[in-house]
């Protein structure tokens, strides 16, 4: 028991990270706004298509603060190294033009990342290496991003890691909340509570991932997982995205749940999200950078 209560010390250690938030977003800004994407590590035509809607948008923008990657970052074992040639093919060479050259890109795990090397994605991020772009500095962050015109945190951005035991999940979650008021408190990670699409709706975690995001008023979860893009809005709980539709092959999507207010399955693409102190405005794009849905939450208090 001794040697397992050190060994959890040691890994939570790694794991926890507040990152370096001053380095995406400047801390004064009153507005964030990041593209969100995952299971896109193919290298393959699909994710370039996908990449240059995005640099189309960002051109239309005048640029975004980050690229958030939801996960399954490389395609079909992860890397196997720092030095593995698909940094090249499944991201450097992706993700190029005027504005995602110069743009951070936040990256947290998915299930396929698990199945290489996740210290060399760790390592790709705090060695800088390639680019530079690549941000990843433990298996769960969590970053302050922004700031009100009172002084507090704009946005709390939470990233866990899906493949971890969900209790140590939740701690995380509970101890990256534990300080502070940011105004809005978002949590990306690569499984979805919800889903219509082919994985569906994961009991476990709403059983017991769920509860704590409600106990922390957690306003927005971010995932990818299914192929597909879907926005959710049910009663009492986060505002639900999923957009795994990066570059990998698309999938089917069933009966719509209750609450889904967008789904497209037929078209890759990503989410832009811009928050204020008033508002979060969410809008899908397809790989042409044609917008297919946009949703408003409005933000009437803390």
């Amino acid at each position: 028991m001794i040697r397992l209560a050190l060994l959890f010390l040691f890994l939570n250690v790694w794991w926890t990270a507040d990152g370096n938030s001053a380095e995406l977003v400047p801390t004064t800004a009153n507005r964030v706004h990041f593209f969100a994407l995952g299971d896109q590590g193919t290298g393959d035509q699909r994710q370039k298509q996908v990449a240059r809607a995005m640099e189309q948008v960002a051109t239309g923008s005048h640029g975004v603060d980050f690229v958030l990657l939801l996960g399954d970052n490389f395609y079909p074992d992860g890397v196997n190294s720092t030095t593995d040639p698909q940094w090249s093919t499944a991201f450097e060479a992706i993700y190029q033009g005027k504005w995602l050259a110069q743009t951070p890109f936040l990256a947290i795990l998915g299930n396929h990342d698990h199945r290489g090397s996740v210290a060399a994605q760790i390592a790709y991020g705090q060695r800088r290496l390639g680019s530079g772009r690549w941000r990843m500095q433990a298996r769960q962050e969590w970053m302050d991003l922004g700031s009100t015109s009172a002084g507090q945190p704009l946005l709390r951005l939470v990233l866990l890691d899906a493949e971890l035991p969900i209790a140590m999940q939740a701690d995380f979650l509970r101890q990256s909340l534990a300080q502070g008021t940011p105004l809005w408190r978002v949590v990306a990670t690569h499984v979805p509570l919800d889903s219509s699409g082919r994985h569906g709706s994961q009991a476990e975690r709403l059983e017991k991932l769920l509860p704590v995001m409600q106990e922390m008023q957690i306003d927005l979860h971010l995932a990818g997982h299914d192929h597909h893009q879907e926005l959710i809005r049910q009663p009492g709980k986060p505002v639900q995205v999923i957009s795994g539709a990066g570059g990998r092959a698309l999938y089917r999507v069933g009966q719509r749940l209750p609450g889904s207010r967008f789904t497209s399955a037929g078209q890759h693409g990503f989410v832009h999200l811009e928050l204020t102190s008033t508002q979060l405005v969410i809008t899908f794009y397809d790989d042409q950078a044609r917008r297919l849905h946009q949703e408003q939450v409005r933000r009437s208090g803390p």
